[in-house]
């Protein structure tokens, strides 16, 4: 049987210039992996939808190893992809399909973000903000003070690496590099958490300008994020993948939302599988 396909899925953007550094991420992949079919589909706004890509590879009887190209895990990885592929399952009996997790937490986005520290000219000095995108998950927003905290550590203590949220909840860019400002901190640069540019990134960035603060370039198609990528891979292929889900909304009782807990999941409907339906 050969390799499975390394179907990666993002969560998908009307924005041109975001989705072309998705493929180059996925080019820097196949470059490093010569010979691994790598393939791309999107939850949301591009084509291919995620339903539509596994059902095209079950057709040709090749075996698929889905990985969420998600930096944590929420309700795309946790619902609408893992949903999608147990509905495929079920449709396809005999369909080798396997399920991988999010890239993040690991050393190898530490490295990929220290990369865009430096490159936008921060020194041990500089006090950071880590903005993502935020989310309804509460599980989702505490791994980024995670992330941070784990920055922190990998730049060596020193300057704060704050948190900030683009959506959803707080606190926003403004309110971290105000606090920073407050705490004395007059040199402040905002580090995107994003994987390629698009509307929530430009979002950050127009937001740490306005607050007088400079920003980082998004991960983007940065080779520790090649390799990672390719580790997920290995680990879903080898059927040895861990999720961190202690505190997942759909685990745990969290006030507001116990209802979640054991929800079974649905997966999110693409528009071009709304498409196909009607036809």
């Amino acid at each position: 049987m050969p390799d499975p396909v390394l179907l990666a899925v993002a969560h998908g953007t009307s924005y041109a210039p975001g989705i072309a550094t998705l493929h180059a991420l996925l080019e820097r992949v196949r470059e490093l992996a010569p010979g691994l079919r790598v393939e791309l589909a999107f939850v949301d706004h591009e084509p291919p939808s995620v339903r539509g890509a596994l059902n095209a590879f079950a057709t040709d009887g090749v075996p698929v190893a889905t990985l969420p190209l998600l930096l944590t895990a929420a309700s795309h990885s946790k619902g609408d992809i893992a949903g999608t592929v147990r509905l495929v399952r079920d449709e396809r009996p005999g369909f080798a399909v396997s399920y991988g997790r999010p890239l993040g937490p690991d050393p190898l986005l530490l490295q990929a973000l220290a990369d865009r520290v430096a490159e936008a000219g921060a020194g041990p000095d500089t006090a950071l903000v880590l903005a993502s995108a935020g989310a309804a998950d509460p599980d989702a927003n505490a791994e980024i003070w995670r992330a941070a905290r784990l920055f922190w550590e990998y730049r060596g203590g020193g300057a704060p690496v704050e948190v900030a949220y683009a959506s959803a909840t707080t606190p926003t860019v403004t309110d971290a590099v105000r606090r920073l400002r407050t705490l004395g901190h007059d040199d402040v640069l905002v580090v995107p958490y994003f994987l390629a540019p698009g509307k929530l990134p430009s979002g950050v960035r127009r937001d740490a300008q306005d607050a007088g603060a400079r920003a980082a370039d998004v991960l983007g198609a940065h080779d520790a994020v090649a390799r990672l990528v390719l580790a997920r891979y290995a680990e879903a292929v080898g059927g040895t993948v861990l999720m961190n889900c202690d505190t997942c909304q759909y685990r745990s009782p969290w006030p507001g939302r116990e209802n979640k807990v054991g929800q079974l999941q649905q997966p999110h409907t693409h528009p071009a599988d709304e498409a196909v339906s009607a036809g």
